[in-house]
């Protein structure tokens, strides 16, 4: 008797082992899943910072003759009624 209760005991841990470890892979499952989209969010946000950085120089310049622009057309009002007067 005492073997046959050690084997059912025994068979009762592999039975908890296994849906303990079903548990487990459903865990694993849904973290790769967070992972898969952690990963596109990250080269979407490379993919950002690189075509930030080409754009960059550009919007400097662009504002930079803007800037200019600007500072000429103000000079060249003061100028104008400067000389208006």
């Amino acid at each position: 008797m005492a073997i046959l209760d050690l084997v059912e005991s025994g068979h009762e841990h592999v039975t908890d082992a296994r849906h303990e470890l079903e548990r487990v892979r459903e865990v694993l499952d849904r973290t790769d899943a967070v992972l898969g989209v952690t990963d596109e969010a990250l080269e979407s946000a490379e993919s950002a910072i690189v075509a930030t950085r080409r754009a960059t120089p550009y919007l400097l310049v662009g504002l930079g003759l803007v800037a200019a622009a600007a500072v000429g057309y103000v000079l060249w009002r003061r100028s104008r009624r400067d000389s208006d007067d």
